[in-house]
């Protein structure tokens, strides 16, 4: 299959619908974040979006509220420094995406007492600024509403496999499944790295779903390999759709790419009983 004339778009960009109460992406995940890490004190991210001309929270696990409203300007650039008592220490961090663009900071406060592991912490500081670009496309991305419908989350088997291929997979920037739930009309994304859970299906995913077309793309700026294939349960019977995304620059092989993504899929295809499989509770 030659893969000639493939236009530049960014299909993983599509329009999202706005925040309401400061809820973004990004928040969802510096509330887990520091979930995972009870060393931390707060974390704020600050960044602009599309619109700005100066930077915004995007995120603050100390008030959801703060978000969109205008940053603070910075006492420093980046790096870390003892908090005016010696009680805490806060580290700016580059915040960036999946493919290395600059979104913003990641301002992370921890507590702290005489004699401790300055370096532990800051080794905390890059785990969780490393998570963050991993699961973050671009500045659009951090910004999207999380929940996207509260009516999906992220307890589904659909997920569960979505998250085990992304950890199995490093050179997979983005996985999203897509598929109808049992009894339901719309096809929604029910499993992703990007959050965007219960999104529905656009024109391109559509002509995926119904005529077991493929969408091949050059997306981001130039730097990213978007596919999205049929999705197949083990029977290789079509249930929807599976959006990949791979890191890209001028001259990598697109056909070499597609065929990883094809293997990509069957791996996957080889682990879904049926539709309803996916729609089904995590264990």
């Amino acid at each position: 299959m030659a893969l000639v004339g493939l236009p530049i778009m960014a299909s993983a960009d599509d329009y999202i619908p706005p925040v309401v109460g400061g809820k973004t992406y990004v928040q969802h995940q510096i509330v887990a974040a520091k979930t995972r890490h009870p060393e931390i004190l707060s974390i704020i991210v600050e960044g602009k979006r599309d619109s700005d001309k100066s930077p915004v929270v995007l995120g603050s696990t100390r008030a959801s509220g703060a978000v969109f409203t205008a940053a603070p300007k910075p006492a420093w650039n980046v790096g870390g420094k003892l908090g005016p008592r010696g009680r805490t220490y806060v580290v700016r961090t580059p915040f960036v995406s999946s493919t290395d663009h600059p979104i913003g900071t990641i301002v992370i406060a921890f507590a702290y007492r005489k004699g401790q592991s300055i370096a532990r912490l800051d080794g905390i500081a890059r785990a969780v600024s490393a998570d963050m670009a991993r699961a973050t496309l671009s500045a659009k991305n951090a910004a999207d509403p999380y929940p996207y419908d509260n009516a999906w989350g992220p307890n589904t088997y659909a997920q569960a496999l979505t998250e085990r291929m992304i950890a199995g997979h490093p050179d997979l920037l983005v996985m999203m499944i897509h598929a109808t739930p049992p009894g339901g009309k719309a096809n929604i994304i029910i499993g992703s790295n990007i959050g965007r859970i219960g999104k529905m299906a656009d024109e391109d995913d559509l002509r995926v779903i119904e005529k077991g077309s493929t969408n091949l793309e050059i997306g981001g700026d130039n730097d990213r390999f978007e596919t999205e294939l049929p999705l197949l349960d083990a029977s290789g019977k079509r249930i929807g759709a599976l959006g990949l995304v791979f890191r890209y620059k001028p001259g990598d092989d697109k056909e070499a790419i597609h065929r990883h993504g094809l293997a990509i899929r069957d791996e996957i295809a080889a682990r879904i009983a049926d539709n309803a499989a996916l729609f089904a509770r995590r264990r």
